[in-house]
């Protein structure tokens, strides 16, 4: 058995998280505190009487954490090499594929305002908002983020489609309520553009009631928009909601077949056990989900059976043996 190389061991540590040894999940660990800590100093910071008092400790933990962000920026373009998707590739054209890819250009985007900054004037305003960006990077280390911009990655046709239909709405609504509205109202109603505050607050039930119909007929018009929009608005969360659903129960059932393969035997070889965390890792899949689909399918193969009389588990001998 050869000997990791540095890559690999870096490979492991940064990717495998929560899943991998406890120095990763150390490491995992200080990183995602980092970025929540990241988040409550910009928050804190825009409060003027402690930014003001504590800034020189706020711009420290900002370099700090840029310095961090960083060196796992490109040790993550380093070690892409490793990784089942970019190995058949040359090293530099794997580089390139992840550099370019959405979950690299999240690292890229959390550390790319402080750098920008020497280079152009940007608004302190605009920098911190940027800086909220590092959130993003929390889907390294939780695998459901991760699966749920897989699943929207996928949906992004259905949901645009459904949007499309929302804006469409939207226009049609403001358009009749100004031509209904208008003359009662000229300062509210005064355009097609200001009507569609209106449009927009009245379908997505938010309500504000700063703008509302005072004809009848405008009343009328309004009910069935209300009630159009609970339904139009509602759609893309329940399309992704089902979608997630269905994507999470497909790749378990994928994980759980390649279990049924590995355990024909009776047991998990260390190479299959180390094909099967790699699949888990694929599919987003954390390792307790597949210990946990080993433990059924093993506790299936066993063929438990309980006793009538004293309910106690025995354990069948062969398959055909009937409970006592």
């Amino acid at each position: 058995m050869t000997t990791p190389t540095l890559k690999q061991k870096t490979y492991a540590l940064l990717e495998l998280g929560f899943d991998g040894p406890g120095c990763a999940k150390l490491l995992s660990g200080f990183i995602v505190l980092l970025i929540v800590g990241n988040v409550i100093a910009v928050i804190l910071e825009s409060y003027a009487p402690i930014g003001e008092r504590y800034h020189h400790v706020f711009t420290a933990f900002n370099l700090f954490s840029v310095i961090v962000f960083t060196i796992e920026y490109l040790a993550r373009v380093w070690i892409c090499t490793e990784s089942p998707e970019f190995t058949p590739l040359p090293p530099w054209l794997a580089r390139l594929k992840y550099i370019v890819g959405p979950v690299a250009l999240i690292d890229l985007i959390a550390i790319a305002p402080f750098f920008l900054s020497f280079i152009l004037p940007l608004d302190l305003r605009y920098l911190r908002m940027l800086r909220m960006l590092r959130l993003l990077k929390l889907t390294h280390y939780f695998k459901g983020l991760r699966l749920f911009v897989s699943v929207l990655k996928q949906e992004l046709p259905t949901i645009g489609a459904a949007m499309f239909i929302m804006l469409v709405l939207v226009i049609l609504s403001a358009s009749v309520m100004y031509s209904v509205e208008h003359t009662a109202q000229p300062d509210e109603f005064s355009s097609i553009p200001s009507a569609i505050w209106w449009s927009v607050v009245t379908m997505t039930t938010v309500g504000y009631g700063d703008v509302i119909p005072v004809t009848f007929l405008g009343k009328l018009i309004a009910i069935f928009i209300m009630l159009l929009g609970v339904g139009v608005v509602a759609l893309p969360a329940a399309m992704l909601a089902a979608r997630f659903g269905e994507e999470l129960s497909a790749r378990k059932k994928h994980l759980e077949i390649e279990v049924a393969h590995a355990l024909q035997d009776g047991i998990v070889t260390r190479a299959e056990r180390d094909e099967l965390d790699e699949l888990a890792e694929e599919l987003n899949l954390s390792k307790d989900v597949l210990n946990k689909l080993i433990t059924r399918r093993k506790l299936a193969q066993i063929n438990i059976h309980t006793c009538p009389h004293c309910h106690k588990s025995i354990p069948a001998r062969n398959r055909n043996e009937q409970p006592v």
